[in-house]
């Protein structure tokens, strides 16, 4: 018999090496590392195993609840170890359980690769993990992603209503742009588009570029949009895009240029001036 959706069929404490450990402090403050417990899971996704992580608190209580979709495609993008703790757990040094989802077909997940496809189910799912967590509070929840992971947040928000705020950098708004840009976007989505006709090629676009269903958008989320001024691989110009039709269709947001910055980057040091935003835009919605 499948367990339901949501249930935890494994899970397991990181430990860091010494060299992570150091890589950790490098970037912020050494005592995240004391107060907080990433762990690895394996949880259930409309029948599937699905891996991901969670990042909380040590402290008892009940805290606000990020869904955070990464970015990438199959094993490039995906979580790891020391990316939880650089992401998820120094966010959950503020007071947060995040959860991170490395969707199916990746990273030991049962079935099959779904860029811009099932992966919005198995993000949305989480949200059944963290019904399942003592320590999340439900009724103050976010959503979060980068680049492949905003596309997916915007898919989710479509869906979902029930997220007090989100927060996208550099997402994917507008498949036909990007593939326009890039040689090897065009390539991934001719052949993800390979067994189609063109009508459910066109039906596809619309249902993974948010600039195409603006209109679906609830307007009851408001949106943290960031994009680097930089970025070489999803264009500054896919956010220019979405906040002319978030405008049209009234969908709340705030829209931050990072200057000077590139691609969801840890190492250009813009994360500092991107997570100044996160904090206050999350203490500012969810309290």
């Amino acid at each position: 018999m499948t367990e339901p959706t949501g249930t935890i069929v494994a899970r397991e404490e990181v430990s860091l090496s010494k060299v992570f450990e150091q890589t950790v402090k490098r970037m912020y403050p050494a005592e995240i590392l004391e107060r907080n417990i990433v762990e690895r899971i394996t949880y259930i996704s409309d029948g599937l195993r699905i891996t991901g992580y969670i990042a909380r608190p040590k402290a008892k209580g009940r805290y606000p609840v990020i869904i955070w979709n990464r970015g990438g495609h199959r094993d490039r993008g995906a979580l790891d170890d020391l990316t939880s703790w650089l992401i998820l757990g120094s966010t959950a040094d503020w007071g947060y359980v995040l959860l991170g989802t490395q969707y199916r077909g990746n990273k030991g997940s049962e079935g099959d690769e779904d860029w811009g496809g099932k992966d919005v189910d198995d993000a949305l799912n989480m949200i059944a993990v963290a019904e399942h967590l003592d320590q999340c509070d439900m009724d103050r929840m976010a959503i979060e992603g980068a680049s492949r992971g905003g596309m997916t947040t915007y898919r989710a928000l479509a869906r979902e209503s029930r997220f007090a705020c989100g927060i996208v950098h550099a997402g994917i708004s507008d498949i036909e742009a990007i593939r326009d840009f890039s040689e090897s976007f065009r390539s991934y989505t001719d052949r993800k588009f390979q067994d189609l006709s063109d009508e459910e090629r066109e039906s596809r676009i619309t249902e993974m570029s948010a600039v195409r269903f603006a209109d679906k958008l609830p307007k009851t989320t408001p949106l943290l949009l960031m994009h680097g001024t930089e970025d070489d691989t999803v264009p500054f110009s896919q956010t220019e895009k979405l906040v002319t039709q978030l405008d049209t269709h009234g969908v709340p947001y705030r829209f931050e240029p990072i200057e000077g910055g590139g691609h969801v980057a840890l190492k250009d040091g813009s994360y500092k001036r991107i997570d100044e935003l996160r904090r206050a835009w999350l203490e500012e919605h969810l309290g």
